[in-house]
């Protein structure tokens, strides 16, 4: 027992003192990042703010923690809100010569590259140049390319654009494989989120939608460039369908593109425009560090909320996705704060459970009763995305989202082959009541399970039609006409009505500011939720939940599986999009 408790005391000392290193190297990390970051943003004259997206772009910024076994660090990502202000300050800020777009690799939402784009838009009316340089131009980062003044190449690269597609990746074949029965209830023809899950190719309305969503986004895609580069629209299409554009000669010779060169020859290229000699060194700060301090935000006692709804909208109260429980309270807090005057709801969301959508709305019309709401769609905002944006005053859309999808499903997995013939697991169930187990993923649904459910299902799309009738002013019928499940762009959402007017979060907020009679003023501040947790409270809570684990990638089969999985255990009504899209563009 002496033996046992020594033991015992030194393994509890041995952890302490990891966990109290882990603390020390955390903030350590976090002081040497903000000193670094602090000596960063002190911009000198004739400096170029560089624009590299090669990490995902997030609707806001964040800070993560990054974990081994030997150190602790910060890890920051700027988000789409941070780079808005940073290249809307450095049009006024004299200190910045010009921006420099470094696009060879991009990771974005064709929603926030649009965003981007229009923010480069009003930098240039400053007078200051864009520069854009790539090795290579993926269609996406070539098209914020195009807003650049001068557009250059590495002479071994392309810009190539071959046009937009959306890939489906249907999972029967391996649900059959595995003997897993989907039982699959939905109203809406073009509801399409069932599926990859009982189908093995689109269905004639699924592909109907696609086509018309891509060919309208890309329609418009194509038209700004075409603009911007003063090509002829019918010669770019042209060009696009014979793959006449898969060299730098070819891109240049089409005038995709301003210049071939090197890196180095950019390089001198920013000296000559800076004005330093070409041996000189380029005053160069990132658009990451330039914006966590560079710029201070407004004072003022009347506060414009912008709140992010950002993944799939759940029950329960997760700080992962959209729970019901978090956003309910975060409205209803918003709602009681007198110095808030207007809010901004920024929806990026493909839906989820159709309870919960309405738990979020719910409080969202309690909120727009008091304070004027508008809603800033971002990449997605449809299904149970589009749900929980009607109590607003004003719906924003940007051109290329993905909206509407008004529809809702049921699906219950049917595990029981799969557990017999792969495992020899049988299941038995001993009852109270005819249903007392339903719904069941180890059997099949009776017939008046199957009825009940449906009944759930009309009811929420009856409901969802009416709430939407009501808020957009349309008939019934009209609205029903628009829904069944069908996807729309954000330039049909607008020419149909479901939809105000076209925009992004910058517009969405001038728009917040005028409905509450604060735009005159112009002295107001943004508030943001949901609060983001900093990286102390970030390793606590890990260190409070039973430590710090190491995670590894699914493949796509399974994850979506799990995902599955995971939605089926909390709702049996969905309004949401199908589970994988894969749009290349």
């Amino acid at each position: 027992m002496v033996l046992a408790s020594f033991v015992g005391v030194l393994v509890a000392s041995i952890l302490g003192l990891f966990l109290l290193f882990m603390l020390i190297g955390i903030v350590s990390s976090s002081i040497s990042s903000i000193t670094a970051t602090s000596e960063m943003v002190k911009v000198k004259p004739n400096s170029i703010l560089r624009i590299m997206l090669d990490e995902p772009v997030r609707e806001r910024t964040q800070s993560d923690i990054s974990t081994s076994l030997t150190a602790v660090s910060v890890v920051h990502s700027i988000g789409l809100n941070d780079i808005l202000k940073a290249i809307d300050h450095a049009a006024d800020d004299p200190n910045i010569k010009l921006i420099y777009l470094d696009l060879s690799v991009l990771s974005a939402g064709l929603a926030h590259i649009e965003e981007i784009r229009n923010a480069l838009e009003r930098f240039k009316e400053s007078g200051k140049p864009v520069i854009a340089y790539g090795d290579n131009y993926s269609q996406q980062a070539y098209y914020l390319a195009t807003v650049a003044d001068k557009i250059y190449l590495n002479p071994f690269g392309s810009a190539s654009l071959n046009g937009m597609s959306a890939e489906i990746m249907f999972y029967k074949g391996l649900l059959d494989r595995l003997k897993i029965e989907m039982q699959v209830l939905r109203h809406g023809k073009f509801k399409s989120a069932v599926e990859p899950f009982t189908a093995d190719r689109m269905s004639a309305e699924n592909r109907e939608q696609y086509l018309t969503f891509i060919n309208t986004v890309w329609g418009h895609i194509t038209e700004q460039i075409a603009v911007a580069r003063q090509i002829e629209p019918a010669q770019l299409q042209r060009l696009m369908n014979t793959l006449g554009l898969e060299s730098a000669q070819q891109s240049l010779d089409n005038g995709l593109v301003d210049g071939l060169m090197y890196k180095d020859g950019l390089l001198d290229a920013l000296c000559e425009l800076t004005g330093i000699a070409s041996d000189g060194k380029l005053q160069m700060v990132d658009v990451a560090d330039y914006g966590f301090s560079s710029y201070k935000q407004a004072i003022g006692r009347d506060k414009i909320a912008v709140v992010y709804a950002d993944g799939d909208i759940t029950m329960g109260k997760s700080e992962k996705n959209i729970t019901a429980w978090n956003y309910a309270n975060i409205l209803r807090q918003i709602r009681h704060d007198n110095m808030v005057k207007a809010v901004v709801f920024r929806v990026n969301s493909p839906g989820g459970s159709a309870q919960a959508s309405e738990i979020i709305a719910r409080e969202l019309s309690l909120l727009q009763a008091k304070k004027p709401v508008v809603v800033s769609m971002s990449n997605y905002a449809a299904s149970g995305g589009y749900w929980i944006s009607m109590p607003s005053d004003k719906i924003i859309v940007n051109p290329v989202s993905l909206t509407g999808s008004i529809g809702v499903f049921g699906l219950v997995p049917n595990f029981q082959k799969t557990l017999n013939h792969h495992l020899g697991i049988t299941t038995e169930v001993v009852r109270s009541n005819t249903s007392a187990d339903y719904p069941s993923v180890t059997r099949s649904l009776t017939t008046r399970e199957r009825d009940a459910m449906q009944e759930s299902i009309e009811f929420f799309y009856s409901q969802f039609v009416e709430k939407v009738a009501e808020s957009r002013e349309l008939s019934r019928e009209q609205v029903d006409e628009l829904g069944q499940g069908r996807i729309w762009s954000g330039i049909d959402a607008v020419r149909l009505g479901l939809a105000d007017e076209l925009g992004g979060l910058t517009e969405a907020i001038a728009a917040a500011a005028e409905l509450a009679e604060l735009a005159e003023l112009g002295f107001y501040r943004t508030v943001e939720y949901p609060t983001v947790s900093n990286p102390f409270e970030q390793l606590l809570r890990s260190l409070m939940k039973g430590g710090m684990s190491i995670e590894t990638p699914l493949p796509d089969e399974i994850s979506a599986l799990e995902h599955l999985y995971n939605e089926v255990k909390e709702s049996d009504v969905y309004a949401r999009l199908p589970y994988e899209i894969r749009i290349k563009n």
